[in-house]
């Protein structure tokens, strides 16, 4: 069964890749935020696969690295710098990859900006609003009003928007981060009945938790389950190859339907995960020793999680 497997994964994998040949060779893919984590591994993949990929972030030395990697294996790939947040930048950068290149085929917005911190704990933090929709929605939406002139005109193209399981599930201290996705997502969901008669589509993908150095310096999520980047670009190939409506796991339209069917008992649930997971030291203010004292209290595995939850739920209850 060992061996079978692993033939059925191998050929499995090769089909896919077939298919994502057959889609992508010879077409202009854009992708954003693609010197690290996701943005990385897709542009990797998709290079691998015969297109030609524009890269897009900010710094510099970053992209010639990305570039040098994916030229060395064959691939065809262009680095342009240029800091998503600032629609200054986004305009140049646009005009200058119509310029080089005439269209985009795939625009893939990656570039993305999480926060983690109560609403309490905000009062005093608006900027924090005002910097993921900057990036997450207003830059996103930039390079949407950018690239689809053109695929409208030539009547193709494939938008695909990385967005978040949060906006699905709605996770307690997200509240900056989920707001600017569910932004992006309902834009997609309104613009493309408007684009689908012109063969230009929309997809977005709701990513689950991935290992990539945007959740690095929080330190209790290394109690949850995450996909690594290849398994995130991996979800985004199959957007490409599919053009579905949605991609999302099992576990966000889970939450999604608890929110839907079920509000009050989702809300209790979210309202336990917020207390078992205080803000972090940092968007407290504490001291290194004070900070040190309140991480030895955070979980570190799915038993302690368990454990903290269950005297959570149950203070005061004797048995």
């Amino acid at each position: 069964m060992g061996k079978a497997g692993a033939v059925t994964s191998a050929v499995l994998r090769s089909r896919r890749a077939a298919q994502l040949s057959r889609r992508v060779r010879n077409k202009i893919v854009v992708v954003t935020g693609a010197t690290s984590g996701i943005g990385q591994d897709c542009a990797l993949k998709l290079a691998a696969a015969g297109a030609t990929v524009i890269l897009a972030a900010r710094t510099p030395s970053k992209l010639d690295e990305t570039v040098e990697r994916i030229r060395a294996d064959g691939g065809k790939a262009f680095a342009y710098a240029c800091d998503i947040a600032d629609m200054a930048a986004c305009d140049r950068f646009i005009q200058q990859v119509l310029d080089d290149h005439r269209h985009v085929d795939i625009l893939i917005n990656n570039a993305g900006r999480s926060i983690r911190r109560s609403v309490k704990a905000s009062f005093d933090r608006f900027h924090d609003f005002e910097r993921t929709m900057q990036l997450n929605y207003f830059g996103a939406l930039k390079l949407i009003f950018g690239f689809a002139p053109k695929m409208l005109e030539r009547k193709s193209g494939h938008i695909i928007n990385i967005s978040s399981i949060g906006v699905l599930a709605s996770p307690p201290r997200f509240s900056a981060y989920v707001a600017s996705k569910a932004a992006l997502d309902a834009f997609a969901w309104c613009a493309a009945p408007e684009f689908a008669d012109s063969n230009v589509r929309f997809t977005t993908i709701n990513m689950p938790l991935v290992r990539t150095p945007m959740i690095a310096p929080t330190k209790l999520y290394d109690a949850f389950p995450t996909l690594s980047p290849d398994e995130a670009a991996e979800l985004v190939m199959s957007a490409v190859i599919d053009k579905p409506k949605r991609v999302a796991t099992g576990l966000g339209l889970a939450g999604a339907v608890a929110q839907a069917v079920a509000p009050g008992v989702s809300e209790f649930i979210l309202n336990q995960a917020f207390r078992l997971f205080p803000d972090s030291p940092a968007a407290r203010g504490l001291s290194d020793e004070e900070a040190e004292a309140a991480m030895a209290q955070v979980p570190k595995t799915p038993v302690d999680m368990a454990r903290k939850l269950f005297a959570q739920v149950f203070s005061g209850v004797h048995w």
